[in-house]
């Protein structure tokens, strides 16, 4: 399959880019480089779009619709956190995206990791390693020579603006924490 292939396949059907960049879960700059002929169309999403073709009206519309809508109530995007311990006060940003979490605080802080949004609760479970630079000193007071990491995990509910939240921590402490809601991803870069 070619660019005006996927281009005329998706018009027909009805479909954005950013509709079709959800459906199937890569960001519209892919597809962007697919109609472009800059990057081949890969084959499984050559045999989706044939499945979805295939598809009577009524059932393409719902998972055109579920695209549209989101797959979840998962709002992702740019989130800034300000926690406090026993010891100190901290502010990072953490980045959520499709199932993902990065970012960093001021002190050099590092998070990877990812989460689950629970449809039933509304809420996401959040699980990241936090990687400590050396002499850096953790909001609970410790501090080491030498690059560290322990890891945790809250839960808190991602369609609210702001909230509190509890960090569990792998080495026993809360972490007390407030979050925010700064913007969402772009649709393409």
């Amino acid at each position: 399959m070619i660019g005006r292939e996927l281009k005329g396949i998706l018009a027909e059907l009805g479909i954005t880019q950013a509709d079709f960049s959800r459906l199937i879960c890569v960001t519209s700059r892919a597809i962007t480089l697919w109609i472009s002929g800059e990057r081949p169309v890969p084959g499984p999403v050559e045999s989706y779009l044939r499945l979805l073709h295939s598809l009577p009206f009524t059932s393409r519309q719902i998972e055109i619709n579920r695209a549209r809508e989101g797959r979840s109530g998962m709002r992702d995007g740019m989130f800034a956190i300000t926690f406090q311990g026993q010891q100190s006060v901290g502010v990072g940003v953490l980045i959520f995206e499709n199932g993902r979490i990065y970012g960093s605080d001021e002190a050099g802080v590092q998070y990877d990791g990812m989460y689950e949004y629970d449809e039933r609760t509304g809420l996401a479970n959040v699980t990241i390693k936090v990687t400590f630079p050396p002499n850096v000193i953790a909001v609970f007071g410790i501090s080491n020579p030498y690059e560290w990491a322990i890891d945790v995990t809250a839960s808190f509910n991602p369609n609210q603006s702001s909230g509190a939240l509890t960090v569990k921590t792998s080495i026993g402490k809360l972490i007390n924490a407030q979050y925010r809601f700064l913007r969402s991803l772009p649709e393409a870069a």
